[in-house]
């Protein structure tokens, strides 16, 4: 008996959605790595590791850890320590994102001293 016929259609439709996931995750942060490296920005910076850890490597963790967990090689007392992992991968990819916007916020400020209007 293969892992294919063990699975259900809704569990194969999952995981197929799960791997869809990971890879177009994925390929969102190979894009903002490249809008890093033609913008070589701090913000732009921020911005793609962000989108790497948000969209990337969340995604590939929690495929990896349900695929380890479904096929039995990592026991399933493990689920919640993957379901953490994954959620802190997402709190610092969120993090990253907003950095990146204040940083764009701070950016575009003025350099001098404010100046008032004399009405």
């Amino acid at each position: 008996m293969t892992l294919h016929d063990s699975l259900t259609t809704l569990e194969l439709a999952t995981t197929a959605a799960a791997a869809a996931s990971a890879l177009v995750g994925l390929y969102i942060g190979y894009q903002a790595y490249r809008g890093l490296r033609r913008h070589d920005s701090a913000p732009m910076r921020y911005l793609s590791i962000g989108m790497v850890l948000l969209f990337g490597v969340t995604y590939v963790t929690a495929f990896a850890g349900n695929a380890l967990l479904q096929v039995g090689s990592v026991p399933l007392v493990y689920q919640d320590y993957f379901r953490l992992v994954v959620r802190l991968i997402q709190l610092s990819g969120l993090l990253c994102i907003a950095y990146s916007l204040y940083l764009t916020r701070a950016d575009a400020r003025p350099a001098g001293p404010a100046v008032e209007a004399d009405d």
